[in-house]
């Protein structure tokens, strides 16, 4: 940070930390931000620090952005699947209802990532999607870009 630059990134600063470090570490990084007024690239998989922490998000599946908005966007209205389904799978969130007695189940998005040494064709999600047509399989879906700046890469809102 002696070279004063714009962008600083973060790649999972808080991976395999305690809550007391993680604290630490995001309260430097947000003084960073703000005392030399830096953009910081936040790379993480813990969505709870992304959901308090970031301004915008960017939701990555098999190496492409398949959703990008701001945080109440990406959290309270996801429109690529992939995205509710991630969101889905966090404690609280899930529709799965506890049984007497026990925890409810986490939920889980089925089926396997496909493989980056031969991706399919179309839409990387598309196997493991419960929305996909034969449309997804063919072709990669263009980026839709929203005017309110929640941007998508899925067919369905394409065809919206």
């Amino acid at each position: 940070v002696s070279c004063h630059p714009r962008l600083l990134v973060a790649d999972e600063p808080t991976t395999a930390l305690d809550v007391t470090i993680q604290a630490q570490i995001l309260e430097l990084l947000g003084q960073l931000r703000r005392d030399l007024s830096m953009a910081v690239l936040l790379i993480t998989h813990d969505l709870a620090v992304v959901e308090q922490w970031a301004d915008r998000v960017a939701v990555m599946y098999a190496g492409r952005m398949v959703e990008q908005g701001s945080v109440p966007q990406i959290f309270d209205a996801p429109q690529h699947p992939y995205t509710t389904g991630l969101l889905n799978c966090l404690p609280g969130r899930s529709k799965n209802h506890a049984v007497a007695g026990k925890r409810p189940r986490l939920a889980a998005i089925p089926g396997q990532v496909a493989s980056p040494l031969a991706p399919p064709p179309g839409c990387a999600f598309e196997p493991r999607c419960a929305h996909a047509s034969d449309a997804c399989r063919v072709a990669m879906p263009s980026l839709t870009l929203g005017e309110d700046g929640h941007n998508v890469r899925c067919i369905l809102r394409e065809s919206a």
